[in-house]
């Protein structure tokens, strides 16, 4: 690897992108090229998670003082002033994105309203410290968007998601909610979460799992194995219609090029033929990261 130095720093979006294709790890978060513009639909998630963090936090704040909770008016203010930050306004469906925001808003008060929830933090960052050896340390990290305490005396985590909820399997395989989990435990010394939730706020959906101490033992095993086959890596490429679809750098990618079996594309990749399995380290006129 004469280009780049082997990643000493994960998160789940770093496995995840790993996972779906290593080409695409390499040039997003080793060479760090610059990514395209965020889809709206992911520009659209952030402004509702900066309106749904804002609420929480005002309410919690207003609690300490013995001030009555945040109203509806107050979650629109917070959503407005995160949408008029993005990009969206300026989308050709601007209005429609706008449009799908406000049933999400009256749900998320609605639930809100509905129950007392003792909040004890938003956007939460972690550090999970992972020996490989006994000179190797990597760091895995991440920021959970919500940590509510329960009547037992637990916690549990939530994570925000807008658009389609996803089936109760899909939750209980999430390795997204099985690190969180495990930072709660090992990292913010909060202890094991009594359970993990994806709450989706389009549906007002709460899709919740449970990961006992020995599972959280198993994904700390299963992390420290990911970070060394990243470390170890040649970061060839997996071609997929799932990972090239969503690629930022399908135009660097001769696999991907090839397969779109235009001239034009297939001298776009000049010289990055990895079909053979080529090595990072024979990538030209890569950038070296910062």
């Amino acid at each position: 690897m004469d280009l780049v130095r082997a990643p000493d720093w994960f998160s789940y979006s770093t496995l995840d992108t790993f996972e779906r294709c290593p080409r695409q790890y390499a040039f997003r978060y080793l060479c760090r090229l610059p990514a395209e513009q965020a889809r709206p639909a992911a520009t659209f998630g952030s402004a509702a998670h900066a309106a749904f963090e804002a609420f929480t936090r005002d309410r919690r704040q207003r609690s300490t003082r013995g001030e009555q909770p945040p109203g509806r008016v107050d979650l629109e203010r917070w959503f407005e002033s995160a949408w008029a930050a993005t990009s969206l306004p300026a989308e050709p469906e601007a209005e429609t994105w706008r449009r799908r925001a406000e049933p999400m808003l009256d749900g998320f008060w609605a639930a809100e309203s509905a129950v007392h929830f003792d909040t004890f933090g938003e956007e939460l960052r972690f550090r999970l410290r992972l020996p490989l050896d006994p000179e190797t340390l990597v760091v895995v990290s991440g920021f959970i968007d919500r940590i509510d305490r329960l009547p037992s005396g637990t916690v549990e985590l939530i994570d925000y998601k807008t658009g389609q909820a996803c089936a109760p399997d899909e939750a209980e395989s999430s390795l997204q909610l099985s690190i969180y989990a495990l930072a709660c435990r090992d990292s913010l010394g909060l202890g094991r979460p009594e359970r993990a939730t994806l709450y989706f706020v389009e549906q007002d959906r709460r899709v919740s799992v449970v990961r006992t101490d020995a599972a959280l033992d198993t994904v700390r095993t299963d992390l420290a194995a990911r970070a060394r086959q990243i470390r170890g890596s040649d970061f060839a490429p997996t071609p997929s219609p799932r990972s090239c679809g969503w690629c930022d750098f399908a135009a660097l990618c001769p696999v991907n090029a090839l397969a779109a079996g235009s001239p034009a594309d297939q001298t776009r990749g000049a010289g990055l033929d990895c079909r053979d399995g080529d090595s990072i380290s024979r990538w030209p006129a890569l950038p070296t990261p910062l």
